[in-house]
């Protein structure tokens, strides 16, 4: 089905762009006009609109239903990779997880929570640096809670299973060959003992939280810089309260700040910044 191309009215666009930011939190302005044109197109060919216009029309009449949710996810950024940017690994690797293990040495639990975790790289890395490094903690209870917002990705990520371009981003042959089956189509499985590392649900960080226990580390990178300077000051406020104590972590992404927020205190560490509770 070919797409008629219709010029769509700025007023449109701009209702839409709203009714991103009210359900999602992303804030978007007509500089990203281009979006509409790259990220709906599946949108209206699966629903057989005429056009972008039409959908953008049908989605700022219409109750928020099953169009406009997929509408909203097309929007989102998916952008991923195993170990991508690999400075907090590095981090993680050689100064925080060290750190942690001897500050929860007689509990011997821990609680890591990847936010916006897209189609589940990011906390499968996790799982794979922490069987790789640190193979003594095998009997300790380390719990890796992996939210996004796209249901399409959180269903790639709970299959655990990747192409060849996929798992070639951020890891070695040998890490490949150590942590992934290959299947008779080519692709690779992840090892099942760090599957069952993770647990994935669905979530929207600007409407209500689920229950989730208190985190030793979170993640939270390349999410805060699609919201708005209120969204983000109540995102950090909860996640303030997620915090186990002083103790525990918060990175973000290498281009995001936080500094307007004095609840937290800034940790320098070689190219990389975490955030913990500031202690008054």
């Amino acid at each position: 089905m070919s797409l008629e191309m219709n010029p769509i009215d700025e007023a449109d666009i701009e209702s839409f762009f709203s009714l991103v930011e009210k359900n999602i939190g992303i804030a978007l302005d007509l500089s990203k006009t281009y979006l509409i044109q790259s990220r709906l197109s599946s949108v209206v060919t699966e629903h057989r609109f005429t056009n972008h216009a039409a959908l953008l029309r049908f989605l700022i009449t219409n109750p928020i239903g099953v169009i406009h949710w997929q509408a909203f996810e097309a929007m989102t950024t998916n952008e991923t990779s195993f170990y991508r940017d690999s400075s907090p690994f590095e981090a993680l690797r050689t100064t925080i997880f060290p750190e942690l293990f001897q500050k929860r040495r007689e509990t011997r639990e821990l609680n890591i929570w990847s936010a916006a975790s897209s189609a589940g790289q990011e906390p499968y890395s996790i799982a794979i640096l922490l069987r790789e490094h640190f193979p003594e903690l095998i009997a300790w209870n380390i719990r890796i809670f992996a939210t996004d917002i796209s249901e399409q990705a959180l269903e790639k990520a709970g299959s655990g299973i990747y192409n060849h371009t996929e798992v070639q981003r951020g890891l070695t042959e040998a890490q490949i060959e150590r942590h992934f089956k290959k299947l008779p189509n080519g692709h690779y499985e992840i090892n099942p003992e760090l599957r069952s590392m993770v647990q994935f649900k669905q979530m929207n960080l600007i409407q209500d939280w689920p229950l989730m226990p208190k985190f030793d580390l979170i993640l939270m990178r390349n999410v805060l810089i699609y919201f708005n300077q209120n969204t983000k000051a109540k995102i950090l406020k909860r996640l303030y309260s997620q915090l186990s104590d002083a103790s525990s972590y918060l990175i973000l992404g290498s281009s995001e700040s936080i500094l307007f927020d004095q609840t937290y205190q800034i940790v320098q560490l070689d190219r990389v910044s975490y955030y913990q509770k500031k202690i008054h």
